[in-house]
């Protein structure tokens, strides 16, 4: 018969045991939700486009490269698209059709980590303004181009307008169903992507991603950045009824930017392409900024442009 020390030994063994298994499982846990929310899903089914182009490839100033497609037009100026998380360049190809058919020059890009383009880290905008910066400078090079603009969607979105920051080369940028800030967006949405409640881990997995990723989510806010960088046209396209990032962000945006700008917010949609269902509308509206954003007519847009249902 075991003796009371034993058995105490026994259990104290056991229970440690016990704690560094807990310890390890909470660990990889732990891991796992950070390298989701930091690591995009690689989808390379990119699709195809109505109109002639090529394959191109960039290469960023942090020695990624990045795989796209570039469309010749007729027209001087060229629009650079650039897609939103876990997708591709085959997200925007119905802005592509557009613009392009339009005579405009379009360069559609895999942003770093998706599709057929290097790097497997996500910064929600960050360094992936290395990438719009890439596109911008490609399309300098090239002779027949005098002018050049971005619309992003999402992440794309919060990356444009920061390579927009520091690069007057882009004289015209489109937001779409993007974030106002980076911290408001985790902050609204922290529950919808991890298995840990808010309190009390949200600060050490925001700290722990931070540090995988080395930039801080303080570090990610289209509203300063449009605040603060030289005027351009701003055009901010928004659902109401976006599940990810409420109107809110939309109007966050709008108010810190600096004219000229646009906002248009329609009904009816999640968190996805506003296309669908305002075919006409979008069309219009697109073609009209970009129109007047470039020196042609002038004032083709209210301010506001309201909402659509």
């Amino acid at each position: 018969m075991l003796s009371y020390k034993n058995c105490l030994t026994i259990f104290v063994t056991a229970l440690i045991f016990i704690i560094i298994v807990l310890a390890l499982l909470v660990g990889i846990a732990f891991y796992l939700q950070i390298r989701h929310v930091t690591t995009p899903y690689r989808n390379q089914n990119i699709g195809t486009l109505s109109h002639p182009y090529q394959d191109v490839t960039l290469t960023t100033a942090d020695n990624l490269t990045l795989s796209g497609w570039y469309v010749p037009g007729t027209r001087p100026e060229a629009i650079i698209l650039v897609h939103g998380i876990h997708a591709n360049r085959a997200y925007l190809i119905p802005q592509a059709e557009i613009l392009a058919e339009a005579g405009y020059r379009i360069l559609l890009i895999d942003l770093r980590g998706h599709g057929y383009s290097e790097g497997s880290t996500m910064t929600y905008g960050y360094r992936e303004a290395l990438d719009v910066q890439a596109a911008v400078d490609y399309l300098a090079a090239l002779p027949e181009v005098e002018h050049i603009g971005a619309l992003g969607h999402s992440l794309g979105a919060a990356a444009v307008v920061r390579a927009a920051a520091t690069d007057e080369r882009l004289e015209a940028i489109v937001i779409q169903s993007s974030y106002s800030s980076l911290s408001r967006a985790v902050e609204e949405n922290f529950q919808n992507f991890s298995v840990f409640p808010r309190r009390p881990f949200a600060p050490l997995i925001i700290k722990l991603g931070e540090l995988m990723t080395g930039v801080e989510v303080g570090q990610v806010d289209s509203a300063r950045e449009l605040a603060t960088m030289p005027a351009r046209p701003v055009l901010i396209v928004h659902s109401v009824d976006d599940n990810l990032f409420p109107p809110q962000h939309a109007e966050e945006m709008y108010r810190a930017a600096q004219e000229p700008k646009r906002l248009w917010l329609v009904e009816g949609l999640p968190h996805v392409n506003p296309i669908t269902g305002h075919e006409t509308e979008y069309r219009a509206i697109l073609l009209d900024f970009f129109q007047e954003a470039f020196g042609g007519q002038e004032q083709l847009l209210p301010q506001s442009l309201g909402r659509t249902n």
